[in-house]
């Protein structure tokens, strides 16, 4: 938003309220439609993001698929921010806290990194100073994951959309809302026995979660 908009009261209003997440979301799902597989046909989509207690994959495994975009200043404070966390994991004091402030944390995913649900939990987690929103998409054959450009300031996404993750609708096994956790929060498994706990972070998510359920003769049904 430009500072001449701010002058305006409707402009005022809109920057002391922060971003519309709903406007952004549905935003978001055009650019997404366009990285789909050719021949893919779309059922349904919604924003996702990782889960919360979802471990955080080795640096090499997460994408950044707008390197392209970034700025001289996102790269350089990226790569400060990975110097930062080194050191903090040599730091065999930091590194004791971490472990016992993370012990009897609930499973949020159960597989190695190159199982599907470990390849997804990757995905989900792009490299720090990526503008990104994370789009799941149900089309007609697959289970889909793109990444569509967000402005820095939350306030727009697109135009641009990468294809991130995919499977065959006849690996995704169920879906499961995980009642008592944060609103929007599900478990997703797959035919090789992992799963990942996702959370959908605005409304609206109630038609993709039924479509996941009745796959496949409705063996995912959610519980």
């Amino acid at each position: 938003m430009k500072f001449t908009d701010v002058l305006s009261w409707s402009g005022f209003k809109a920057w002391i309220s922060g971003p519309d997440h709903h406007a952004v979301a549905r935003e978001a799902r055009g650019p997404a439609r366009a990285a789909l597989p050719a021949g893919e046909r779309p059922v349904d989509s919604h924003v996702v993001a990782i889960g919360e207690g979802v471990p955080t994959p080795p640096h090499r495994l997460r994408p950044d698929p707008f390197r392209e975009a970034g700025s001289t200043a996102d790269r350089l404070l990226a790569r400060a921010g990975r110097a930062e966390r080194l050191l903090d994991r040599l730091n065999p004091v930091n590194a004791a806290v971490d472990a016992f402030d993370n012990r009897g944390s609930e499973q949020a995913l159960s597989g190695d990194w190159p199982s599907i649900a470990g390849q997804l939990a990757c995905a989900l987690q792009p490299r720090e100073g990526c503008h990104a929103l994370s789009v799941l998409l149900l089309g007609d054959r697959g289970l889909h994951l793109v990444h569509v450009q967000k402005s820095p300031d939350g306030r727009k996404a697109g135009p641009g959309s990468r294809y991130g993750w995919g499977v065959p609708l006849t690996r995704v096994a169920w879906i499961r809302r995980r009642n008592g956790k944060k609103h929007g929060t599900h478990d997703i498994g797959f035919d090789d026995g992992s799963w990942l706990r996702v959370c959908f972070p605005v409304a609206g998510w109630g038609t993709l979660v039924n479509a996941l359920a009745d796959l496949n003769g409705g063996a995912g049904q959610a519980h």
